[in-house]
């Protein structure tokens, strides 16, 4: 749909940059002038993107695309039209005593929608939504497990065309939130922050060993944080990071694999968390600065662990750090460029200091990426860039919206049929309310129910089901529903539906069977992460100073020897099998068996450095 943006004839590519202006003024109007009825606020976002999405798809050679894409255009513009005149009437309907037309538009906009998720965000959830549909209408002749009460498809539909549905708290959170911060992504790029973040990732990484690979981490944990999507931060950081690596004497599998892993690693980085930490505002009610302060040390975890696998990788093949005449970073160039760092410092002082609201900091880091732009001429963001920009966040932005609104309809069945407390019941039944056994459970159903979506659509259907049943067995909401979004995020790299890994072996021109596996390997070691934090609750920045440094150090050990039991190629195997059985140990928060395994863990890394000294003539390697 929204392919080949820069072919069409010219009228096109005015009235596509004109959609896109016009969704970025409506958003400002409505979320800092004069705030709409959520219903009507979403519905026209929605509507908005759908006809950027159509126009967009009239530079396509399928005339079959070009006429579908105007006719979903609009549907979801008569949809919004509607909603906008006669909202007290279809939410008063809806589900009782539906007019025709709730009908006829409701059906229209549920098709809309389901396409143009398919289009742009691929089949899994478009299937998982059909299969939720077909539920509801055909529960009452399923075994009695499954089984409710069926309903009928006028009732459905009509339901599913209310905040119940399409207009849940998914697209709220798109339309209020995600898209404010994409925008403000995009125009970070356009003033030239993304070139400068990539030399300070260069600066603070490119010269230890394995060091592209390194630059490469940090550099997607820079982008991920503000990128909507983890196949997306890889396209965008990917296509200079990945050719470094390659240069460097990586693989083309393991240097796609490190990219695919330390952008899905974005998603869970604070501040912005790669909008996910709306959705859990939303859904929790928990104040956002609490959980960006309490994700802040697991989301660092994360980045150790892949920075990890990737310095071992490099002592295995003996990779040094960037070339020479890839590194051009100096002093000067970082300090003269500082002034790019004040949008998310404004963003971050704004939401943890001053305590304004999210929309007014993304509001104010905005306003501040244009101010810095003017800095220099070259970086200036005037009407064109702006206007690209636009382009560029409604093209993002797309995806996301249309997903959430999906992932809307799955949780509105859920509801409607209550699945959504039986699946929680069931994985407290079969785990008989043991803690880890229902920790594994919700881990495997959220990465499997999160195959091929986009993290937040991910996290909005599985934090739904599955957080349930980790907080009825006495864990803390926030521990819980970050658990969730960790393997939300972490369902991005495990096969055999592994999005970023399917962008990251498309740029590094390596099979994706083999990326992926790779990159599960690669991100295994930060699979220990929420457990950690789960059984060592001040990881969350929950207690005292002293503790909360203890616990860390602890969570560091643990990773640091499970990364070097999978990734090390240790001249001893005695103590790859110390380091893993140590690590694993260091879960447990028992004072006898964390000192007996950081015991172990420190004797055998001795061991393993006295091996290699011998090995090495004397040398350490």
């Amino acid at each position: 749909m929204l392919n080949n943006l820069s072919g069409g004839a010219r009228p096109v590519q005015a009235a596509i940059v004109a959609l896109a202006v016009a969704i970025a003024l409506f958003h400002f109007y409505a979320l800092a002038i004069r705030p709409l009825d959520p219903m009507i606020f979403r519905a026209w976002h929605l509507a908005g993107l759908v006809a950027f999405a159509g126009v967009c798809g009239l530079t396509s050679d399928n005339r079959i695309t070009r006429i579908t894409g105007l006719a979903f255009a609009v549907a979801a513009v008569w949809s919004a039209i509607y909603v906008t005149v006669d909202l007290r009437g279809i939410t008063m309907r809806a589900g009782v005593r539906p007019s025709e037309w709730d009908i006829i538009l409701g059906t229209a906009l549920l098709v809309t929608v389901l396409e143009v998720t398919r289009r742009t965000a691929g089949t899994a959830i478009f299937v998982l939504a059909l299969v939720a549909i077909l539920y509801a209408l055909f529960g009452d002749v399923l075994p009695d497990v499954v089984s409710h009460r069926g309903y009928s498809f006028e009732r459905l539909v009509t339901y599913l065309f209310t905040t119940n549905g399409i207009f849940n708290i998914p697209l709220g959170s798109a339309a209020t939130y995600i898209y404010l911060f994409v925008l403000f992504g995009s125009l970070m790029m356009a003033s030239g922050a993304g070139d400068y973040l990539i030399k300070v990732a260069m600066a603070l990484s490119g010269k230890a060993r394995g060091g592209p690979a390194k630059v490469s981490i940090v550099a997607s944990g820079f982008f991920g944080m503000i990128n909507g999507t983890s196949a997306g931060n890889v396209v965008a950081t990917g296509s200079m990071t990945i050719p470094l690596m390659k240069r460097a004497g990586y693989s083309p599998r393991v240097s796609s694999s490190v990219e695919a892993a330390s952008s899905s690693g974005g998603q869970i980085l604070p501040p912005v968390m790669g909008a996910a930490a709306f959705l859990m505002v939303d859904m929790t009610g928990i104040a956002y600065s609490s959980i960006i302060v309490a994700a802040t040390i697991p989301a660092l975890l994360y980045f150790l662990a892949v920075f990890a696998m990737a310095h071992f990788e490099a002592v295995n093949r003996g990779i040094g750090g960037v070339d020479a005449e890839d590194y051009n970073v100096d002093r000067k160039t970082l300090l003269t460029g500082l002034y790019f760092l004040a949008p998310p410092a404004v963003l971050i002082v704004s939401l943890l200091w001053v305590g304004t609201s999210i929309i007014l900091a993304g509001i104010f880091a905005i306003a501040t990426t244009f101010l810095v732009s003017w800095v220099s001429k070259s970086t200036r963001i005037g009407p064109a860039r702006a206007a690209e920009a636009s382009v560029d966040a409604g093209r993002s932005i797309l995806a996301i919206s249309a997903t959430c609104a999906t992932a809307g309809i799955i949780m509105g069945v859920l509801n409607l049929t209550g699945m959504g407390l039986k699946i929680a019941s069931v994985i407290v039944t079969l785990t008989e309310g043991n803690l880890l056994l229902t920790l594994v459970m919700a881990m495997l159903v959220t990465i499997v129910l999160g195959m091929g979506l986009p993290t937040v659509a991910a996290y909005a259907i599985t934090g739904t089901v599955v957080a349930p049943a980790i907080t009825r067995l006495g864990v803390e909401p926030i521990a819980a529903h970050l658990f969730v979004l960790y393997f939300a995020a972490m369902s991005a790299i495990t096969p055999p539906v592994a999005l970023a890994s399917y962008a990251a072996a498309a740029l590094g021109r390596a099979s994706v069977w083999g990326v992926s596996l790779t990159a599960f390997k690669l991100g295994m070691a930060g699979f220990l992460v929420p457990y950690l934090f789960i059984y060592r609750h001040q990881i969350l920045m929950d207690g005292t100073p002293a503790g909360i440094l203890f616990e860390a150090g602890i969570a560091i050990v643990a990773i640091v020897s499970l990364a070097a039991a999978l990734q090390l190629e240790a001249r001893s195997w005695a103590a790859r099998g110390v380091w893993l059985v140590g690590g694993l140990a260091l879960l447990m928060p028992d004072v006898t068996i964390t000192l007996a395994a950081l015991g172990a863990v420190a004797l055998a890394t001795l061991w393993e450095v006295r091996c290699r000294r011998r090995a090495d003539g004397g040398q350490t390697a």
